[in-house]
């Protein structure tokens, strides 16, 4: 009998623990636009790969909570397309899936009666760690859950799949399904942590254009180096500086400040350009196209000198977006929250 209740007790305090490790995201906190979001401590990252796909709020009561319609949600809006696709990758923990609602339609996002499917990868590192495709039984009208159709992990398609453990979960539409919104995320850390824990980051601009990037570490394992990427639209980012890792040959179990600032000649108009150069310098490094590389980087240099000598710089107030990139030393990356800034 003592037996029976210690192994109930010990059930109990086992399923509370797990629940109480499980989270949704709801999106009601996320910026309009935003490539990224932040729940329960963990920044993820929407990673679109056919169409574009962010963070959407400007049309009230379309989303759902999983209990009733909210407001915010990821979706492609903005660019429909045939096998439309993103992934949700973290930047510091792994995790599981357990559940999440969708809403698929054509082109016409209030089209929903249309015959499509919806293909859903975990990931980890870059390696399928499962894949599944549901090609029936989504919601076709408004007046069910608000359009939304709940993806259950734990039981899809006759298999669970959220034990397993990923860094990034991807969704592809097929068939006439083009629109895709996502709301109610719902996930669980996982106990094993990628090389490093972000904590904050914060950027700005001051009145000679120079842009200064502040941001910390919690903890750093096996970490080589951090790329500064900028971007004017928050989709396409380009690298712009390297800071090396200040632990321990890349390891420290304590909070870690860094700090970058641009030189006076860096201006974010000229980001582009610097991607240009960089990518002309890998191909004269990998001795192919080298004849295509010289004269990249011929044409770069002329157009850097042409810009300077014209005061090329940023004097509107226009958005620019901010990410860290850190890279392991086997080469995998991990990428930090994005952060918004502007001359003031």
């Amino acid at each position: 009998m003592k037996k029976g209740v210690f192994f109930s007790i010990y059930i109990f305090f086992l399923s509370s623990f797990s629940f109480a490790q499980s989270s949704t995201e709801q999106f009601e906190t996320e910026v309009n636009n935003s490539t990224s979001f932040t729940d329960n401590g963990v920044v993820f990252n929407i990673n679109s790969i056919v169409g574009t796909f962010d963070i959407l709020t400007e049309y009230p009561g379309t989303g759902w909570s999983g209990t009733a319609a909210d407001n915010v949600y990821i979706d492609n809006t903005d660019h429909v397309s045939n096998s439309a696709s993103f992934s949700i990758k973290t930047t510091s923990n792994l995790f599981r899936v357990s559940s999440f609602w969708v809403y698929c339609a054509s082109a016409d996002a209030n089209n929903q009666n249309v015959s499509g499917s919806l293909t859903i990868t975990g990931k980890s590192g870059g390696v399928n760690q499962f894949t599944t495709t549901k090609s029936s039984g989504f919601v076709t009208s408004i007046s069910t859950t608000n359009g939304y159709t709940l993806i259950d992990l734990t039981n899809l398609n006759g298999n669970d799949y959220s034990s397993f453990v990923i860094d990034e979960l991807e969704l592809t539409l097929g068939g006439q399904y083009q629109y895709l919104a996502l709301d109610a995320f719902t996930w669980a850390k996982d106990a094993t942590m990628l090389p490093v824990t972000f904590g904050s980051i914060s950027a700005s601009i001051n009145n000679a254009n120079n842009v200064s990037v502040e941001w910390t570490t919690e903890q750093e394992t096996n970490n080589a180096y951090f790329e500064i990427e900028a971007s004017d639209d928050g989709k396409t980012f380009t690298p712009v500086a390297k800071v090396l890792s200040k632990a321990d040959n890349g390891n420290s179990d304590v909070p870690v400040l860094y700090s970058w600032e641009s030189s006076s000649a860096f201006t974010l108009s000229l980001v582009p350009l610097i991607g240009f150069i960089l990518v002309a310098f890998s191909l004269a490094r990998s001795k192919k196209s080298l004849l295509t590389a010289r004269l990249s980087i011929i044409a770069a240099i002329v157009f850097l000198a042409a810009c300077t000598k014209s005061g090329y710089q940023v004097t509107d107030n226009r958005k620019y977006y901010i990410r860290i990139a850190q890279v392991d030393k086997d080469g995998t990356k991990a990428y930090s929250k994005t952060v918004v800034v502007h001359r003031k």
